[in-house]
């Protein structure tokens, strides 16, 4: 019971640095013309060296580097970033986390299937509500940007969901590890993904240069791909510096850690408040920045409970005391029959 106060500190932490990152991501994509791809990029790869950096330097690096879930899980966490920071060009971070909630259906949804823990009546009504919820903050955008929006949250959540599975079945991912361990553990995962996806989309992006325009044109996804020089463009490497090292670094520890000691649906119920963390992060950062604050509306808000509400209620009902709930309400039932 101890383990799952502890994965509940861990998460929360883990939710107040992914909301700092997140608007820090936002400020510096309309500020600074940050390219989304290389900005995904360099954070990781920063984020692993200043882990690497704190760890233990004599961990067996080799068997964490040729485990296949290694690079798996930072796949997913490069592309889970990037559609995440595509969805901040059409809606603040706060909507963007509010949509993303998402994520707890699809957790929910996937525990099922691979784990076999089978949701109960609560956790249904509360994902039907989370995804009304979803839908009325959607009505409320223009149809264009709702599109692109609900595309680039729905794919951002679909991996988050699955790198958070990776990550509570990741073999080297161990509740016990030591401090310096995991650091050092986390630090290589990021580090490796980062490094081999700069190199992979700089070569990407070298063999489209000499690609057809008629091509470009058929498929105007290979436009995405950043020049070679934005990886090492100053305004890229230093907002990746600048959130890897500070806050990303802090986020991911404490995820790791907060997964190993509970479980994915555990942590995504935990996730749904992040919209309240970015929400207070955005409003006083655009207090004493350029960036621009985009007021929540009528229908914003009430999405915003629904959401935030549903989820809390999927919290309560894994804790001792929901669980207790849950047995009177039974017992209160069958003693009606």
């Amino acid at each position: 019971m101890i383990n799952m106060y502890k994965a509940g500190v861990l998460s929360l932490t883990t939710i107040l640095f992914w909301a700092i990152s997140n608007i820090f991501l936002r400020y510096c994509l309309l500020e600074h013309g940050c390219n989304q791809f290389a900005i995904a990029c360099s954070n990781a790869l920063f984020c692993g060296l200043a882990m690497i950096a704190l760890g233990n330097h004599k961990m067996n690096v080799w068997k964490i580097v040729t485990n296949y879930q290694t690079w798996v899980f930072g796949s997913l966490q490069i592309f889970r970033n990037l559609f995440m920071i595509m969805a901040f060009v059409y809606v603040s971070s706060t909507q963007a986390n509010l949509l993303s909630n998402i994520e707890i259906v699809f957790s929910v949804l996937f525990a099922w299937m691979l784990f076999k823990r089978k949701p109960g009546e609560i956790d249904i009504a509360a994902m039907l509500l989370i995804v009304f919820g979803c839908f009325i903050l959607l009505a409320g955008l223009p149809f264009d940007i709702m599109v692109k929006v609900s595309v680039f949250v729905a794919l951002s959540s679909f991996l988050n969901v699955l790198r958070t599975i990776i990550a509570e079945v990741y073999d080297d991912n161990k509740a016990s590890l030591s401090i310096k361990d995991r650091l050092s553990m986390t630090g290589w995962i990021m580090f490796v993904s980062g490094i081999t996806f700069i190199i992979v989309a700089a070569l990407l992006a070298f063999i489209v240069s000499y690609v057809p325009p008629s091509v470009k044109d058929a498929l105007p996804f290979l436009n995405m791909l950043p020049a070679p020089a934005e990886y090492v463009a100053p305004n890229n490497v230093l907002c990746g510096l600048i959130n890897g090292v500070c806050f990303y670094a802090i986020s991911m520890y404490c995820y790791l850690y907060a997964v190993s000691l509970s479980n994915s649906e555990y942590f995504m119920m935990y996730r749904s408040t992040q919209a309240v963390f970015t929400y207070a992060v955005e409003l006083l950062v655009s207090s004493f920045t350029a960036l621009p604050f985009l007021p929540l509306t009528a229908n914003d808000w009430l999405a915003a409970v629904t959401i935030i509400l549903s989820s809390a209620c999927m919290v309560l009902m894994r804790t001792p005391r929901g669980e207790k709930l849950k047995r009177e309400v039974k017992r209160m039932f069958c003693h009606t029959e």
